[in-house]
């Protein structure tokens, strides 16, 4: 049997809901970053199966949109590690990086580096961000908390010369949006600030993800502020994870203000996805997880990652805004009236 059946079968057997797809060129299972759909028997992960020698294995979730490279990491995230079929992928990843085919799908942290041109803009933004959450953060604060103001500038500054998006798109994304730098500083979450209509039909968006090094594996494009030394610090460490930034900024300014803890916006991915990054990435499991829900988010999820998180002994713990006429925690301090449950 060779490779490409045996890893068509591994998957089968190994995912929820695995199917066929694309002539077994493919197969769709249930997504591991996101809720995916209702239907259990359905899923919008696609991956692909390698054909050729030097052909990498990608999957892309059509409803998250969580793309990147299947290799030995991956696997042991998916909780599906094979020693075979993880060694076997290595040596064709191997090869295709020889071959120049690997370009946009290894995990590279780039350094990137945050700075304030024009001080008018910035200061408008500021006072966006400041007159919607109730806050008095400075410039200095969101710098720190990788809140870009100036985009166009900030890539000229850091020397990425190639732009990928067109340069008149990029100048209203400059002028019209505030962003929030992904963990892996490849992706800039970008809310529009201006009122709809203003800017471009194919940005004229609540929020847009700018791809800074053009990366194709996005499994890193969460908002985590900046940590300090509390991971080394004897006690659970309090992981706090909202939706967007503006959440998460709110959970920290308005509600913790927990300096020894972590504060997390899944920025359009899924809270699976980020757990994962935190237990096989981070190596983090003396913890707790707080998560700061949506009042439309669909509890069965969290209950499923309960269940997932069992075995761990990690304790959880809900948090919603139950003030009426609100969805989320992106507000002032006074439209807050904060509802916590404990799962465990």
């Amino acid at each position: 049997m060779d490779f490409s059946e045996k890893y068509r079968i591994f998957l089968k057997r190994n995912l929820v809901s695995a199917k066929d797809a694309s002539g077994n060129r493919e197969i769709v299972a249930r997504c591991k970053y996101c809720p995916d759909s209702n239907d259990r028997t359905h899923g919008h992960m696609y991956i692909s199966i390698p054909q050729e020698l030097d052909e990498i294995s990608l999957f892309d979730c059509k409803k998250c949109h969580t793309s990147g490279l299947v290799n030995n990491r991956t696997l042991q995230e998916w909780g599906i590690y094979d020693p075979e079929i993880a060694s076997q992928l290595g040596a064709i990843n191997k090869l295709a990086i020889k071959r120049g085919k690997m370009q946009g799908y290894n995990r590279n942290v780039y350094s990137f580096n945050n700075y304030v041109f024009n001080q008018e803009l910035a200061n408008n933004k500021l006072r966006y961000l400041n007159d919607r959450l109730g806050t008095n953060i400075s410039i200095r604060d969101a710098m720190h908390n990788k809140i870009i103001f100036n985009l166009n500038e900030v890539l000229v500054y850091n020397k990425v010369e190639k732009l990928t998006r067109h340069p008149n798109i990029i100048s209203q994304l400059n002028d019209q949006f505030v962003g929030f730098l992904s963990l892996d500083n490849n992706f800039i979450n970008l809310r529009r600030i201006c009122d709809e209509g203003v800017v471009y039909q194919s940005i004229d968006k609540r929020y847009v993800n700018y791809n800074i090094h053009d990366k194709r594996d996005n499994t890193e494009k969460y908002y985590i502020l900046p940590i300090n030394d509390c991971l080394t610090q004897p006690r659970r460490l309090p992981i706090h994870i909202a939706e967007g930034p503006f959440d998460i900024l709110s959970v920290f300014y308005n509600l913790r203000r927990d300096t020894n803890a972590m504060y997390a916006a899944i920025a359009g991915s899924g809270y699976k996805g980020l757990i994962m990054h935190i237990l096989n990435v981070l190596k983090l499991f003396y913890i707790e997880f707080h998560f700061y829900m949506d009042n439309d988010f669909n509890m069965s999820y969290i209950t499923d990652i309960a269940q997932w998180l069992k075995p761990y002994n990690i304790p959880i713990c809900i948090h919603r805004n139950i003030t009426p006429g609100e969805k989320d925690f992106g507000v002032p301090l006074n439209r807050i009236s904060e509802s916590v449950a404990f799962l465990r």
